[in-house]
Parts: structure tokens; C-alpha cells; sequence
């Protein structure tokens, strides 16, 4: 049976997340996928062992910390399958399910850009989204009214018996696509390293008019933070990155006052939040002292980048 599906899947040592990700994709439907994994430069010695393990698998090995977007595009150069799976390590599926979502969405050539629900380490169920980032969605107060006015831009539909939910943005953790919607978004943007890429393919993705929607009947498991949250060196230039981010978000798609406005919120949120947190943690005052400096490089230049890039450092 010819494969239908690549599913890409950028490592940064996740390994034993990894493993139990790719034994997960055993269990699909016979011959349906190929499996690309992009190691991000875990340069740990694990990949050998791997390889040998998982001999059927696609492995890119790179020699830096690409970030999850250039990974992700890296992966792409591998497919050639109509159909295109992007998925985080630290995710498992159910026995089963790659299949039937993917008969399910050739059926009805309306689903272009789809997730399915996420259960998290506590059996949850959330969605897999959120809203796209805004004046309005930056403080918390706020958002919690913003979000009151949004829900009219969620439409459920019924189709063929299942529930589909049309929405903003969904996770880039389960990502599935056509590769040649992908290739008419442009791909992933590589200006983001971590954090708000998916937020921005999809609204790119909507500018083609290419929807994103949620399969409410099928879901996957995600442990969140498989590769972010191992010691505090990682975890603090995740947490900057956040940050960035969504600086990156706003200088892009946000226009006139509403963008400068926007960046200014965000800058003086976070300041406030930080310097009550910073007399009582190390972590907090490191965290703050690289975003001082980040913000004030950015206004001077008017260049929001992000601030990992911007470093030219990694994780070693």
C-alpha cells in the first residue's frame, strides 16, 4: 500500500517521549505513514542507538538548534505524500485513529487545516487552540471579556456524524495538512524559533482561505513541555522566547497604533508581573534582565526578532 502520510517530528532531546511517540505511530494503520524525525542538535550520543532501534525511520541530524519552524520545514524536504502530519515528541495516538482522520478529511475536501482534541498528563480534555494575539488578549483581565465576545467566531458543524469545530489557531503539537495547502502557505516561519509559529501559520493560512478547524471525535495525548522544562537553563530561554514571540506575532500581523500599542502593553504586563517576582527568585530576575535588554534593542531599532536568534547561542 503506497503511504498517504509523512508525519515530521522535530527532537531536541526527548528520547524517552520520543520513543513512546514513534512506538504510538506503530500502531496505526498498515502502511499509511512514513515517520521523518529532525534532531535539533541533541548532541547527547542517544541518536545512534536510536537509528539502529527505529532503522525504518527518516532521521535529519542537525548541527544546531534550528528551532521547531526551520526543523519543521527541514522535515518537509522528505514528503512526498499528499498528506503531511506535524507532531510533537512528546504526543501519543491511540491505536488506529491516523487512518480513519485521514479518509475522513479526503471525504470532505472542506477540512484543510486540522487538529483533533488533546488530553493532557491528567486526562483533560482541552482544545487544542487559542485566540489570535491581540491588544484585547494580552492582559488576563481583559482577555476573559474579549474571550466572552469570541466565542461566536467558534462555528460547530456536524459532518458525516462527526463533530468539527472551525476556529482561530490550533497547536503546531498535531498539525495535519495537505502538502500542497502547506506549500501554497509558504511553510512555517523561521523568524520564530519557539513558541507563536503555529499562531501565525494559521493566520496566513487563513489568508488563503484555508480554515482550521478541531476533530472533535478523535484525540491524542500531549505531555506539554517535553523538551522546554527539563532544568532552568532551558526553561528560562523558553520563557523569554514566549515573550518574544509574540512580539514577533504583533510586529507582523498587528497594523498602525494598534501594533505599537500592542507591544507596549505587552512590555509594561510583563515588567509588572516580573518585578513582584524578581526579589524572590533568581530565576525571575535573570528572566527579567534579558527581557530589559531585549526590549530596549528592539525599540532602538524597531526590529523584533527573536531573542534566542538574536543571541546566536543554544542550549549547550
Amino acid at each position: 500500500m503506497q503511504s498517504k502520510l509523512t508525519v515530521i517530528i522535530v527532537n531536541y532531546q526527548s528520547w524517552g517521549f520520543l520513543s513512546k511517540c514513534i512506538d504510538s505511530l506503530l500502531n496505526q494503520d498498515s502502511g499509511i505513514l512514513k515517520i521523518v524525525v529532525v534532531d535539533n542538535f541533541s548532541n547527547d550520543g542517544k541518536i545512534d542507538s536510536f537509528r539502529k532501534k527505529y532503522s525504518f525511520v527518516q532521521w535529519v541530524q542537525l548541527n544546531y538548534n534550528s528551532g521547531f519552524s526551520k526543523a519543521c520545514n527541514v522535515g518537509t524536504n522528505f514528503v512526498k505524500t499528499p498528506w503531511v502530519l506535524f507532531l510533537n515528541p512528546d504526543s501519543i495516538l491511540p491505536v488506529d485513529c491516523l487512518g480513519s482522520i485521514v479518509s475522513f478529511c479526503e471525504r470532505n475536501n472542506e477540512l484543510k487545516l486540522i487538529s483533533i482534541r488533546m488530553k493532557n498528563n491528567f486526562l483533560n480534555k482541552p482544545f487544542p487552540h487559542g485566540l489570535y494575539f491581540n491588544f484585547w488578549t494580552v492582559s488576563n483581565t481583559i482577555r476573559q471579556f474579549y474571550i466572552l465576545f469570541s466565542k461566536s467566531k467558534m462555528r460547530k458543524k456536524t459532518i458525516d456524524g462527526k463533530k468539527v469545530i472551525f476556529l482561530g489557531w490550533i497547536s503546531g503539537s498535531f498539525v495535519l495538512i495537505r502538502k500542497k495547502d502547506f506549500d501554497s502557505i509558504g511553510g512555517w516561519d523561521e523568524d520564530y524559533w519557539m513558541y507563536g509559529e503555529d499562531m501565525d501559520f494559521c493566520k496566513r493560512a487563513s489568508e488563503h482561505n484555508i480554515q482550521t478547524c478541531v476533530l472533535y471525535d478523535w484525540f491524542y495525548y500531549h505531555a506539554h513541555g517535553g523538551s522546554s522544562r527539563r532544568n532552568k537553563d532551558i526553561e528560562l530561554i523558553t520563557k523569554a522566547e514566549l515573550i518574544s514571540s509574540k512580539h514577533i506575532y504583533i510586529e507582523k500581523h498587528l497594523k498602525g497604533i494598534e501594533k505599537k500599542m500592542t507591544h507596549y502593553l505587552l512590555i509594561s504586563t510583563k515588567f509588572i508581573e516580573l518585578i513582584f517576582s524578581a526579589p524572590f527568585s533568581k530565576f525571575y530576575r535573570v528572566l527579567l534582565f534579558n527581557l530589559l535588554k531585549y526590549w530596549k534593542k528592539s525599540i532602538k531599532t524597531k526590529k523584533w526578532k527573536s531573542l534566542y536568534l538574536q543571541q546566536d547561542s543554544n542550549f549547550n
